[in-house]
């Protein structure tokens, strides 16, 4: 479905043109019927000769109304300049011409209406001035027809130029990525919030979930209306109505954005080109305050120039725009500059840039980065997007920013292409070693081989700084790296299965695989070793253990003969198990005690403290901790003074 915007200056027979084409009256508001003047933005639709039906916009040409004009003409994609024949091109003529000059709209006509009113030569003449007039504008060379709505004079000519424009025009695109910029809203008994605008970038459908952005707000499609017809699902193009669900009329107003929920991100910075008119007048200073209009919305921003100190009428400028209250915005959207005081057009542009760093002023780098995006090709808008948080000279390698992994669906956001092209130059890209894929994520390629860096230079520094340790817990070096758990999951994979890191058990303490953590890495080939005379003094303890298996030394008297240091790593590697608070055991001891303990229980269906006391011939300070111990492995289940089996197999406890 296509969008066709009416354009000219007020009393000039727009909306009359707009009803008599299309039988409908665009002026809804009882103020406009009586004041014969469009106030606020009409909506109509026709059928054209082909049959293909569009959706018709009509603005308000008086001045003071260029705010209502300016939220409805954003999306169309052919403009109708309405120029009264018997009066020619007049101030707002001027400036709505700018207008959809300056949003290139792509496609248009002139309508010279009112020729009922004048005579063949005068209308010549008319002819030929807004011919000259449109030579340096988007519209050159636009067809000018001449019509009167009174007689019917032109129409059939008009509604075959339309149609022949709008097949000229290519399909509006879907990127899966719908977003209705709200022009109106309204309540209806019964129904609830509505809310109508010209569908971008993707379709809607009925009980879809949706997301009112800046709010935040999320709601649902109860209905979908297109020119009066319900329907189950809408494409990009055409006017929509949306029956929104659970969402007060008093929350919603004209410039909300309605897309689906996660897709869009409100943002107070933006990147653009922006030309000032060569009639606005005066030179455009560093941040000068201004007034944005992009879809329907309306902000006032301060324009910070980037490569210039001002910029003069007729040129073009790379600059940052500082918005007073978050926007939603896409890369591509074309933007309209007006000053607030007195009120006029002075230029827009395309923003190519929505989540944009605050720049420094007159930054090489910034400005041949700015000229990339906006000459970039699909290949290399990818690429940015993979690219966009790879970290700056000067930053830790390991910041958090630094190392992003994308999904399929993030990097066709970014790069505003469709997912099915996006998927296309990623594999393309792979396959020339531009880009890496480690599970669902993709990265550049420059950005993979910095995180592989970092990885393995974090296990080795640990492995430098803790010779004892079996590795580097999962955890940490996740938190180390700036990864959300997910995507480190992928990252450890990849790097796991191309023989750079490698997972190792922490053991902890129990031997019990219910309290073993599993969540070590470490270099392959890695091992804790001691130094000569720490072997010594490992032996000696161990010598301990194993002569006085059931009453060893606590974990204090351990660590006071080799170290608290050595202590960690021979219960890390296993060879000790912390049993309780401070309690220690050597692994055979531990082992064979939980098989002797269980036997006896099963044996005679229960077993006590002295019981086991006296199975182990130990004392009460090893036994309380041990049977606690084996409580919480079910191996036993205690009940009073006595245990009894639990529903835990000693095979499943013990390695």
């Amino acid at each position: 479905m296509s969008c066709i915007g009416t354009a000219g200056h007020v009393d000039h027979g727009k909306s009359t043109l707009v009803k008599a084409l299309t039988g409908i009256d665009p002026d809804r508001l009882t103020e406009e019927k009586e004041r014969g003047m469009t106030i606020d933005l009409g909506f109509a639709w026709l059928k054209l000769p082909g049959g293909q039906e569009v959706s018709i916009v009509d603005v308000p040409g008086h001045e003071s109304f260029i705010k209502n004009m300016l939220a409805g003409v954003g999306g169309i994609d052919a403009a109708m300049l309405v120029i009264a024949a018997d009066e020619g091109i007049m101030p707002q003529t001027r400036e709505h011409l700018a207008i959809l000059d300056l949003l290139q709209v792509p496609r248009g006509v002139v309508v010279l209406t009112k020729a009922d009113l004048v005579d063949e030569e005068w209308l010549e003449l008319v002819r030929d001035e807004v011919a000259e007039y449109l030579k340096p504008t988007i519209l050159a060379g636009a067809p000018i027809l001449a019509v009167s709505a009174y007689t019917g004079q032109g129409l059939p000519e008009l509604l075959k130029t339309l149609e022949e424009l709008l097949n000229a025009t290519s399909t509006r695109k879907n990127i899966a990525r719908p977003r209705l910029p709200v022009d109106r809203v309204f309540s209806l008994t019964g129904f609830g919030t509505i809310v109508t605008g010209t569908l971008l970038d993707g379709g809607l459908q009925v009980g879809q979930e949706v997301e009112i952005y800046p709010q935040g707000i999320k709601s649902r499609v109860r209905g979908l209306q297109s020119h009066k017809q319900q329907l189950e699902s809408v494409l990009p193009g055409g006017r929509v109505a949306l029956n929104l669900a659970n969402v007060a009329r008093s929350d919603l107003a004209r410039g909300n954005v309605v897309a689906r929920p996660g897709q869009l991100q409100p943002t107070l910075l933006f990147d653009a080109r922006l030309r000032l008119l060569a009639d606005s007048g005066r030179p455009l200073l560093h941040n000068t305050s201004v007034d944005v209009y992009t879809g329907s919305q309306e902000i006032p921003a301060r324009v910070r120039l980037l490569d210039t100190n001002e910029l003069q009428p007729g040129d073009s400028a790379w600059v940052q725009m500082r918005l007073s209250r978050p926007a939603v915005v896409a890369r591509r959207d074309r933007f309209i500059v007006r000053i607030p005081s007195p009120g006029a057009t002075i230029g827009g542009g395309e923003i190519v840039d929505v989540t944009p760093r605050y720049h420094r002023r007159f930054q090489k780098p910034v400005l041949s980065t700015l000229e990339q995006l906006m000459q970039a090709t699909p290949d290399e808008l990818v690429l940015a997007s993979l690219e966009r948080r790879k970290p700056s000279r000067g930053e830790t390698a390991h910041v958090a920013s630094g190392f992003s992994g994308y999904l399929l669906e993030e990097i066709a956001k970014q790069s505003n292409l469709a997912q099915d092209v996006t998927q296309q130059i990623l594999e393309s890209l792979l396959s020339e070693g531009r880009v890496y894929k480690a599970g669902v994520y993709w990265f550049a390629q420059t950005v993979w081989e910095m995180l592989t860096d970092e990885a393995l230079h974090l296990v080795k520094e640990f492995h430098q700084q803790y010779p004892l340790r079996s590795g580097i817990s999962k955890e940490e070096w996740r938190t180390r790296l700036g990864l959300q758990s997910r995507l480190a999951t992928e990252v450890f994979a990849r790097l796991q299965e191309n023989g750079l890191l490698e997972s190792v058990e922490n053991r902890g303490g129990g031997g019990s695989a219910a309290v073993r953590t599993g969540g070590l890495i470490r270099i392959p080939g890695f091992h804790p070793h001691f130094t000569a005379a720490q072997q010594q003094q490992v032996d000696q303890l161990l010598q301990l253990f194993r002569e006085h298996p059931y009453t060893p030394p606590v974990r204090s008297e351990a660590e006071a003969m080799v170290g608290t240091d050595v202590v960690s790593a021979l219960i890390e590697q296993g060879q000790l198990v912390k049993i309780g608070d401070g309690i220690l055991f050597s692994h055979t001891a531990y082992s064979t005690a939980l098989s002797k303990l269980a036997a006896y229980m099963h044996e005679h269906g229960k077993i006590t403290v002295a019981e086991a006391r006296d199975v182990l011939e130990t004392t009460r300070k090893y036994i309380l901790p041990l049977l606690e111990h084996m409580d919480a492995l079910r191996i036993t289940h205690r009940m009073g003074d006595e245990r009894t089996p639990g529903t835990a197999h000693i095979g499943s406890s013990v390695e």
